[in-house]
Order: structure tokens, then C-alpha cells, then sequence
């Protein structure tokens, strides 16, 4: 696939069909690095803490 930023003279404003899709490619990046943080960081993270305190509970 050619770069289409290549085509842009200095003087000329970004059609706005490009930046769309720039700005939906980096918003769909951020979606992917913040579900993959969700699922491989914070959910078992949370999953150990909840069963660090139920044996707790379990031993009290």
C-alpha cells in the first residue's frame, strides 16, 4: 500500500477521510492495549486478591 501522508504538499490541508481513518486506527490501537491490560494485567490480579482474602476469611 502506497503512504498516502507522501501525497500531501506542505501547503495542502489532510483530506479529512485520511485523518479519519488515522485517528480510528490509533483509537482501535488504544482499544486493544487497554483490553489486552484488562484481560493479562488487572483481571488476575483482581482474581489473586479475591482469593487471598477468601482464605483469609476462610482461616479466621
Amino acid at each position: 500500500m502506497e503512504n498516502p501522508f507522501k501525497k500531501v504538499i506542505h501547503n495542502e490541508k489532510l483530506p479529512e477521510v485520511i485523518k479519519d481513518k488515522v485517528m480510528s486506527d490509533v483509537a482501535m490501537i488504544k482499544l486493544t492495549l487497554d483490553m489486552a491490560d484488562l484481560f493479562a494485567v488487572k483481571y488476575p490480579e483482581s482474581l489473586e486478591e479475591l482469593l487471598m482474602i477468601a482464605r483469609r476469611n476462610k482461616n479466621n
